[in-house]
């Protein structure tokens, strides 16, 4: 008996494809296998990497320890000076020397009946000297000042200090202590590279029409092996593209900073001169930029790379970058700007508001750590405290234990050269507080946002201080350090606020 037409047919469509079948099994089966060779072919030469990369680290961390002086150190006057301004702005001792002292097995700090006349000697040796106490005491000169140091505050502060030094006690300071450092895979630095590199020509150069002005010399915008990569990838850019830029750009590019510059629909506003904190860069405050091309202002984005994870150990002297600044504005025709800074960029502006305050129309500053920078605070809470919240471990090895961030902590950022001090004295005499705000210095047009829970700048002193000296200061209630970034009413409140300053700066 036949099988019915239907059900022949259908064997016959089944055993017709067996062998398709399997060879789509078998061509599966085979592109599975070499695709899993690839990936561990991939995965062995990229561990191979990350090892090779792994003795950079140790060598670079190595070579990272070694002590850097300050360019300009201070003379017996600037020290002077610098001392009583310190002594007249602290309001309790007590607390005060507590902070510079930690005990090494916890990290807690000591009781003041614990702290001996050595232990804040040591502290004035590096504080005063950038120096060990030992060196400051083998120059007769050197140990005759410091020795007023310490009769001085035992007076202003009506305090004596025990005889001797507690060696239980460990001290901060900061560029004599060594460089602390967690290691971070290269991967974490290539995917931080190609992310920028996107940032930059995607969101600030095709969205936002921003021109970049990246420094000639090697090492000063990427280092280390992301600046081979960098250059590699530059040069290759400019073989395959014509450029189209203007023939003079190459005289206005800068020799130790980089930077990106929007113009406006009119000549006549003050520009903007933005500059960033530790983190990852620019690339972190990307809504925050967008509100200011908003207000339609000529705009400088300074880069700090130094303290962007971007493996470079070339750090411009605080001089160095004022005059650059300098040359920056004077480039496009400006004279005065609008600073405005968040965190270590404060510190920045603080050069600025130092070195050239004539270049100030008006500030805006954002967790700033550049205001009472002889408190123990800042150095403490970002280099030597033991993490317990959460917002501590991030801030910890996310951004404190990069090697290259905690190089330029450790080793090249000067605290008395980022200090500032908004009525500063050269006198052992009180000031009379309150006290009206100096109209001519470069606060009289300026907004201080300060964070009220912040865990590494101590706002509530900060603020204090600030209101004391007619400073207009606001507390961000409720946010921690630099998590304003994540508040959309704190970041239009910032620049709306910078909007009003700017305006202001328009009539003068």
């Amino acid at each position: 008996m036949s099988l019915p037409i239907p059900k022949l047919l259908g064997s016959t469509i089944v055993l017709s494809l067996l062998p398709c079948a399997y060879a789509f099994t078998s061509a599966i089966k085979e592109s599975t296998l070499l695709l899993s060779h690839v990936m561990k072919g991939t995965l062995v030469i990229w561990s191979i990497i990350e090892i090779l990369f792994y003795i950079y680290y140790l060598h670079a961390r190595k070579r990272l320890q070694q002590t850097n002086k300050p360019h300009k150190p201070l003379n017996q006057t600037e020290r002077a000076s610098l001392f009583w301004n310190c002594v007249q702005t602290i309001d309790n001792v007590a607390t005060w020397s507590e902070g510079w002292f930690y005990y090494k097995k916890d990290h807690s700090h000591p009781q003041f009946k614990e702290i001996q006349r050595e232990n804040l000697a040591l502290w004035f040796a590096w504080a005063f000297w950038h120096e060990n106490l030992e060196v400051v005491r083998k120059d007769e000169a050197w140990s005759n000042e410091i020795e007023w140091m310490l009769d001085s505050a035992e007076d202003w502060f009506k305090v004596k200090f025990p005889k001797g030094q507690n060696k239980e006690l460990q001290c901060i300071r900061l560029n004599l202590d060594p460089v602390h450092a967690c290691h971070r895979p290269l991967i974490v630095y290539v995917g931080l590279y190609v992310l920028t590199m996107l940032f930059n020509m995607i969101f600030l150069q095709w969205m936002l029409a921003f021109t970049a002005y990246d420094t000639t010399l090697s090492g000063v915008v990427w280092g280390g092996i992301l600046g081979h990569l960098h250059y590699a990838i530059q040069y290759t850019k400019a073989l395959l593209f014509k450029s189209e830029e203007a023939p003079d750009k190459k005289d206005l590019l800068p020799r130790a900073i980089s930077y990106f510059y929007r113009g406006s629909s009119s000549n006549n506003k003050t520009p903007l001169v933005f500059l960033h904190g530790i983190g990852a860069g620019v690339v972190c405050y990307a809504e925050l930029i967008h509100q200011l091309v908003s207000l339609d202002r000529p705009i400088f984005l300074v880069e700090l790379p130094y303290v962007a994870m971007r493996m470079v150990d070339y750090v411009p002297s605080a001089a160095e970058t004022v005059d650059e600044i300098q040359s920056m504005l004077k480039s496009f025709g400006y004279d005065k700007a609008v600073y405005i800074s968040h965190s270590m960029g404060t510190g920045a502006s603080s050069w600025v508001m130092n070195m050239a305050p004539e270049t100030i129309a008006g500030l805006v500053m954002i967790d700033p750590i550049c205001f009472l920078l002889h408190y123990h605070n800042v150095a403490f809470n970002f280099v030597h405290r033991i993490p317990k919240t959460f917002i501590e471990y991030i801030m910890h090895y996310g951004a404190a234990r990069e090697l290259y961030i905690s190089n330029y902590i450790s080793r090249h950022f000067q605290w008395f050269e980022t200090i500032y001090f908004s009525q500063p004295s050269n006198c052992a005499q009180l000031p009379v507080l309150p006290s009206p705000l100096d109209t001519q210095g470069p606060l009289a047009n300026a907004t201080v946002f300060l964070s009220e829970k912040d865990g590494i700048v101590g706002s509530s002193v900060v603020h204090n201080y600030l209101l004391e000296r007619g400073v207009d200061a606001r507390i961000m209630e409720g946010l921690e350090h630099a998590m304003f970034l994540s508040s959309r009413y704190w970041k239009k409140t910032i620049s709306n606020q910078i909007d009003t300053i700017a305006r202001k700066a328009d009539i003068k």
